[in-house]
């Protein structure tokens, strides 16, 4: 027996002994599809009753969110999944309820949403249950309207997540520079040139997704983590998934993650809509910095990304985000020539147009496609 397999059975026998202990050792247990975390999703049935278990080993390399740490690999811990469930409870925001809770063991039975999330209703034509695509992007950005309200009466000061300043930033994007760039600049000096111009860029831009101060941020909040959930009065609530990375960061960071997510494309029409429908709750917020604000996020989301994707790549061998690496540098220079005009120097001078597809290196077999990580 291999030490894999022994590590395995001590798991599983982990899992059996909490569902016992939370009533659902009888539960039908079917896993979910993973994604790029170390966290495992099984769905439970019991009789009429369902629930999620989410199995998040402390022994498990977690790759720290917040650009805290010069060495991103951490290890994993639930605890900010309570955290975070808690505060957007008060946020207002319809989260799955926690049912019961291991830290010690990284186990958690949580509330069982379902499987309608905005993706799948937006590829059913954008219509399920009368719902068309405006609707769902209607109902996200509302969401984030009640978070910034709910930040703007003075919740941000005692939520106790960790705050990001330039720095984060900077942090989390030395992937993109140590797991990315190789990957599409072979040539160590023009590499390096690409590098040094690169934080010369950073000093430049980071400051500026600032302008228009900062709010809780999800982190992660595109349509992949939004579902239609039953309400109990014959209609349904914009249910939220996926927000245990939750922090203090850049206003316009939620925002510019849904409507430039690299897997689903929305017409330029319907992103200017939704950013005029965002600034029409907030009168105050200078809209031409706005905007700046929300070109330097999302450079900073979409270059994140590209790193964790040549992390992805190069330590797990898992080559099968790359298809959406064309679309990420799309919308890394969306606006930039007119909105961040250093941002669209450096692309151009260090990168060419060949150079922004997927790299060429061969993926390994024992991995299948999965949802992009974030």
């Amino acid at each position: 027996m291999t030490g894999t397999t022994v590590e395995q059975g001590r798991r599983n026998a982990d899992r059996q002994d909490f569902l016992g202990a939370c009533g659902w050792q009888t539960a039908q247990v079917m896993p979910l599809v993973d994604d790029a975390s170390a966290r495992k999703y099984f769905r439970l049935e019991r009789k009429h009753d369902t629930a999620l278990l989410m199995d998040f080993p402390p022994s498990a390399i977690h790759v720290d969110p917040h650009g805290i740490y010069e060495n991103p690999e951490r290890p994993a811990s639930v605890e900010p999944v309570l955290k975070t469930t808690a505060l957007f409870e008060r946020a207002g925001w319809r989260v799955p309820k926690i049912h019961a809770s291991d830290v010690k063991r990284g186990l958690v039975l949580i509330e069982d949403f379902g499987d309608a999330t905005f993706t799948r209703a937006l590829q059913s034509g954008g219509m399920m249950d009368g719902v068309g695509q405006d609707g769902l992007y209607l109902r996200a950005v509302d969401q984030l309207i009640g978070l910034h309200r709910f930040c703007d009466a003075g919740a941000v000061a005692d939520c106790g997540l960790v705050t990001y300043r330039p720095d984060n930033f900077r942090r989390m994007l030395t992937s993109f520079k140590a797991d990315y760039l190789p990957l599409i600049i072979p040539d160590a000096q023009k590499r390096d040139a690409a590098m040094v111009d690169f934080d010369r860029l950073l000093d430049d831009v980071l400051p500026l997704c600032w302008r228009v101060g900062d709010a809780i941020i999800h982190r992660d909040y595109h349509v992949d983590n939004l579902m239609l959930v039953e309400n109990g009065d014959g209609g349904d609530d914009c249910g939220i998934i996926d927000f245990q990375d939750a922090a203090i960061a850049p206003r316009p960071y939620d925002l510019a993650s849904l409507l430039r997510d690299v897997r689903h494309d929305i017409s330029p029409d319907l992103e200017s809509r939704m950013k005029q429908f965002y600034l029409a709750a907030f009168p105050n917020l200078d809209h031409s910095d706005f905007e700046t604000s929300y070109i330097a996020n999302s450079m900073v989301r979409n270059f994140r990304i590209l790193g964790r994707f040549g992390w992805l790549a190069i330590k797990a061998g898992k080559t099968r985000y790359f298809d959406f690496i064309p679309r990420c540098w799309d919308l890394i220079l969306r606006g930039a020539v007119d909105g961040l005009p250093a941002l669209h120097h450096w692309v151009e001078t260090h990168i060419p147009y060949d150079a922004r597809k997927a790299p060429n290196i061969s993926p390994s077999p024992t991995h299948s496609n999965k949802k992009a990580p974030q």
